[in-house]
């Protein structure tokens, strides 16, 4: 029997220590190890509960906004997901080096104040219409 896959994200779990900044660098590659440009992408990172509520949502909106000349909003981007974005993740905490294929995801201490536990991540590009998970797996809270 055959088979079509679509998924092209891969399984990354993530652990960190509780109430530390948090500075996670990504440099994107395709399949043949060149850079991915990540121009005209909106980058997005969401840390998900038990109960599939978003925890935190870091994005680079603004600074893809400006870059594109596009004016998409949080709530345009977030009414796919269910449940509430917090207002505390509200702001750009995810910078862009397009050309590098490189972004980074900045938390702060009071972000990565977490119960410590295990928890559900994903890291979704948008271009256009298209949206693609291309990371997701376990974000783990150390005491």
């Amino acid at each position: 029997m055959a088979t079509i896959n679509t998924d092209i994200s891969q399984k990354i779990d993530i652990t960190i220590k509780a109430e530390d900044t948090l500075s996670l660098v990504l440099n994107i590659t395709d399949s043949l190890g060149a850079v991915f440009s990540l121009s005209d992408y909106y980058v997005f990172f969401n840390i998900y509960g038990e109960s599939e509520d978003t925890l935190i949502a870091a994005h680079n909106i603004t600074a893809a906004n400006a870059s594109t000349g596009q004016s998409i909003s949080r709530d345009n981007y977030f009414n796919i997901f269910a449940g509430t974005i917090p207002e505390s993740s509200s702001t750009d905490k995810i910078t862009v080096t397009a050309a590098e294929g490189k972004f980074v995801l900045n938390l702060t201490e009071q972000e990565t104040s977490l119960t410590p536990g295990t928890y559900k991540y994903k890291v979704k590009l948008k271009k256009g219409t298209t949206i693609k998970t291309w990371m997701h797996g376990k974000f783990k809270v150390n005491e």
